[in-house]
């Protein structure tokens, strides 16, 4: 496995209860915002920490734009010294709660960053996997990366569509939840929430 030691990977199985009271609740699609009961943001810097796969690798850190940032901006700091940062986009959701279009490389790492280098591959999360499963591919054959380690911040297999794996993760989901926070966005917003939160949606009035 993939992970350090110091990671204690999280199982989290939730049962959140839609929040119906206050002017919130009476705006139909307004959206309601309900805090995970898991502390995933002190977990982030736990990462890194003499990792034994990474030890004398020519490593490249590419995270998935825009959501991988701020989990990359943690991870980064604690990996060994020497890397290269580069950045991949892949355009699937729009401002959606679901992937609507197939995924489409719109931003691409210099070349040289990833030929014959090891690529440990960021994201957000790992939904259906068609843009892990993408980026993946990209960086292999287009590129030509000698591997690529995929980590993501939240695992949620429960919407997996292919076949794929990440190689580690810090939290993983059970449920079929829509999150924000910690880089995560609905319509290209709360990323910047410091914790993950499930987004619901309150009924019409």
């Amino acid at each position: 496995q993939f992970g350090a030691p110091a990671l204690q990977r999280r199982s989290c199985r939730l049962n959140l209860r839609p929040r119906r009271a206050g002017p919130l609740a009476r705006r139909p699609r307004e959206l309601v915002l309900v805090r995970l009961g898991a502390q995933v943001a002190s977990e982030r810097s736990q990462w890194g920490g003499g990792r034994p796969r990474l030890e004398g690798r020519e490593l490249t850190v590419i995270p998935i734009m825009g959501g991988a940032m701020i989990f990359a901006a943690d991870l980064i700091r604690e990996l060994p010294p020497g890397l290269i940062l580069d950045f991949l986009r892949i355009q699937t959701y729009g401002d959606a709660t679901s992937p609507q279009t197939e995924p489409e490389v719109e931003w691409r790492p210099d070349r040289s960053n990833v030929e014959g280098r090891t690529i440990l591959l960021l994201d957000d999360i790992l939904d259906t996997g068609r843009t892990m499963q993408e980026a993946r591919r990209y960086l292999l054959e287009d590129c030509g990366a000698a591997e690529v380690l995929c980590v993501v911040l939240v695992d949620k297999p429960a919407r997996r569509a292919v076949e794929i794996q990440a190689d580690d993760c810090v939290l993983h989901l059970e449920e079929d939840l829509f999150l924000v926070g910690c880089g995560l966005d609905w319509a290209g917003k709360y990323r910047n929430l410091p914790e993950l939160c499930a987004v619901e949606m309150a009924e019409k009035a």
